[in-house]
């Protein structure tokens, strides 16, 4: 398996933006018509449109074993503010049975195709397109705030950009030694395995080689967001310092990074004592503060 990440860039993902709402709508089509039998009911890609082009569209990104429920009560927040909403689902989520070992082929490009083909698409479903992501879906939030300029504004959260605890080349070394070692999956909570308690869509371990090609990705927009400006409109990060599923630091390096070269970031922060948790979006998760989070989120997603 290749560990490079220089052809995840957009010269091998050309972008195809959508002209109309009517060309959205069979792309769209098309998108959902990859959630076949295997996809659990509800958890396929998902659409909230008020039947025509509107000022605003927002794509949100769900995160690593998680799946577009994720984002149904934040996204159906948005639908009744004016927006048209898409959630895709992400490559090999979203499945009916929840130990599946699909989730294993997950690749860095498929992720960057499902970004171009949703970020194409939203361009049918808005004037004005916005972009939020959070874990996985922030670090695909990430490389559409380093390399989209027809995107007006991206939120990306919590990004999981490299391995918690632990330095950028370790996560680097991870990701380049992973793929030739055997796949090994991981409980999220060890103690209760596939007992664990909280979203009944979401995988209850994940995958070594999956999370490899996760950190390719993050890795590429570390190493690119070094050297050229973010290309998006107006960029924003939330990040909170209770949580330790990921490494601030590396999601730290990449907005400096931006902003050597000139970009304007916002940023947020939950301090530690609020303990907001990685998922702050889920109102199914364990611990959820989603009365916390929400403001701030639809906040920032809607002030300019």
């Amino acid at each position: 398996m290749n560990t490079s990440t220089s052809g995840l860039g957009p010269a091998f993902f050309p972008s195809q933006p959508a002209r109309t709402f009517a060309e959205a709508q069979t792309r769209i089509v098309a998108l959902q018509a990859l959630d076949d039998a295997s996809v659990r009911p509800g958890s396929g890609t998902t659409l909230r449109s008020h039947g025509k082009k509107v000022e605003r569209a927002v794509v949100f990104y769900h995160g690593y074993t998680n799946a577009p429920p994720q984002f149904a009560r934040l996204g159906e927040e948005f639908f009744q503010r004016g927006y048209n909403v898409l959630v895709p689902r992400l490559p090999h989520h979203g499945l009916h049975d929840p130990m599946t070992t699909a989730q294993e082929k997950l690749t860095a490009e498929e992720l960057v195709q499902t970004i171009q083909e949703s970020v194409d698409i939203a361009q049918g479903l808005g004037e004005h397109v916005s972009v939020c992501g959070i874990s996985c879906g922030g670090v695909m939030a990430s490389w559409v705030a380093q390399y989209r300029s027809d995107v007006d504004l991206v939120v990306g959260i919590a990004p999981s950009a490299g391995l918690p605890f632990a330095p950028m080349w370790v996560s680097t070394l991870f990701r380049n030694v992973a793929p030739h070692l055997k796949n090994m999956y991981i409980w999220w909570d060890p103690r209760v395995k596939e007992q664990i308690v909280g979203p009944p869509y979401a995988y209850p371990r994940f995958s070594t080689h999956s999370l490899a090609q996760i950190f390719r990705l993050g890795r590429h927009i570390y190493d690119m967001s070094a050297n050229m400006p973010a290309r998006a409109k107006c960029l924003k990060s939330i990040t909170s310092e209770f949580d330790t599923a990921v490494k601030n630091t590396i999601v730290y390096d990449i907005l400096d990074h931006w902003e050597s070269h000139g970009v304007t970031i916002e940023r947020y922060i939950f301090p530690a004592s609020q303990k907001v948790w990685h998922d702050m979006i889920d109102p199914n998760q364990t611990f959820q503060q989603v009365d916390l989070t929400y403001p701030v989120i639809i906040r920032m997603l809607t002030e300019a």
